[in-house]
C-alpha cells in the first residue's frame, strides 16, 4: 500500500511543479480529493509515521499532525436540530401546562360566582 501511495503521492507532485500558476490550485483540489478518498486507517498510520519523522528531527519549527477526531458536520447538525426539537416540545409542554392551569382558575373562578 506505501508503494501505490508513494507512486500517487511523486505523481501529483510532477502534476503541480510542473503546473502553470493558474493550474495548480485545481490540481491541488484534486489531490485534495485524492486523500480524502484514501482510507482512515492508512491516513492515521500516515500521520503517526509523520509525527515520528517530525520527532525525530527534534525540528521544534515543524507542526504535527493533529490527531484530534473531529465529528462530521452533518452529525453535528443533527444533534443541533434535536436539541431544538427537545427545546420546543419542552416549550409546548410548559405553555399546555399553563394553559391547564388558567383553565382550572378560570373555571375555580366560574364556580366562586
Amino acid at each position: 500500500m506505501i508503494k501505490v501511495f508513494n507512486k500517487h503521492y511523486r505523481k501529483a507532485i510532477d502534476l503541480l511543479e510542473s503546473s502553470l500558476g493558474n493550474e495548480k490550485m485545481e490540481i491541488a483540489e484534486k489531490v485534495l480529493e485524492w486523500f480524502r478518498d484514501l482510507p482512515e486507517e492508512y491516513l492515521i498510520s500516515l500521520a503517526l509515521f509523520f509525527n515520528e519523522v517530525i520527532d525525530d528531527l527534534g525540528d521544534e519549527s515543524l507542526d504535527k499532525i493533529s490527531l484530534r477526531v473531529k465529528r462530521k458536520k452533518s452529525e453535528e447538525e443533527e444533534e443541533e436540530e434535536e436539541e431544538e426539537e427537545e427545546e420546543e416540545k419542552k416549550l409546548e409542554d410548559y405553555d399546555k401546562e399553563e394553559e391547564d392551569e388558567e383553565e382550572d382558575e378560570y373555571e375555580e373562578d366560574k364556580e366562586d360566582y
